[in-house]
């Protein structure tokens, strides 16, 4: 039976989707620009964090190929909140172009962090609630907070399901385009690749760009690294242009 996503999407929309998402758009503003801000040395507590995980999870590795996964997952994970910091986008919201199709698995991850909130919500408010009635008056405050978190978390999911459902649609369209951009990719980029993993292989951490560029031993290698980095320059650019249109700072 085939799904019939636009009168789900519709129903997203008439529940709040896009209103909320654009609230969304503002927290995630407000959100990059007080920790780069007050926070500047966030990046380097996140990688604590990860490798602290890491170092975990690599004492009850079994196997060479257990200790390379664990090892690629936090290097990863570091990768990607610096691509977050960097264009003040969270991964879950905004869709990658060179790969959107990786947009869905965070969709989903983000929806069931929000439905296990409303599940905490469901459990709360009733108890608060009979407090509440019973006289307990520091319980109306807290009450509060459960049922406007209670609000926020139901249209997290509504946004998400209505992005997921967006996604569906276009699904076989994403799936073309991300094969078509990777092939392009390869093509462009296959020695400037080499390099970096090579750099990665020396390390279990993010490989430092002086690093990578010691690793240069071609003309070809240093061309293709440099239109790499200014491609990645430029696409925080795009993306930090759209954040302003999402705060209302620019062109719709």
């Amino acid at each position: 039976m085939e799904v019939d996503y636009k009168k789900k999407i519709k129903i997203c929309e008439k529940l709040g989707a896009d209103k909320f998402q654009k609230v969304v758009f503002k927290v995630e503003g407000l959100k990059y620009k007080v920790l780069k801000k007050c926070f500047p040395n966030f990046i380097k507590h996140y990688d604590k964090s990860c490798d602290k995980k890491k170092d975990k999870a690599l004492k009850k590795a079994e196997t060479e190929q257990e200790r390379k996964k664990i090892i690629n997952y936090y290097r990863h994970q570091k990768m990607m909140m610096r691509k977050e910091l960097n264009r003040e986008q969270n991964r879950n919201y905004h869709l990658d172009p060179n790969k959107p199709t990786e947009i869905l698995h965070y969709l989903n991850w983000n929806k069931k962090v929000h439905k296990k909130g409303m599940i905490k919500n469901a459990v709360l408010i009733p108890i608060l609630g009979v407090a509440s009635g019973l006289g307990f008056w520091p319980a109306i405050p807290l009450l509060a907070m459960e049922v406007g978190s209670l609000f926020i978390n139901f249209q997290c999911v509504n946004i998400q399901n209505c992005n997921i459902y967006r996604f569906k649609q276009k699904e076989e369209t994403m799936k073309k385009l991300e094969e078509r951009r990777t092939k392009r990719n390869i093509e462009q980029y296959k020695d400037a690749a080499s390099v970096v993993s090579k750099a990665m292989d020396k390390t279990e951490d993010i490989p430092s760009l002086s690093q990578i560029i010691d690793g240069i031993k071609t003309p070809e290698e240093a061309e293709q690294l440099k239109k790499l980095i200014q491609n990645t320059l430029a696409a925080n650019q795009q993306a930090h242009a759209q954040n302003k249109a999402n705060l209302g700072g620019g062109k719709k």
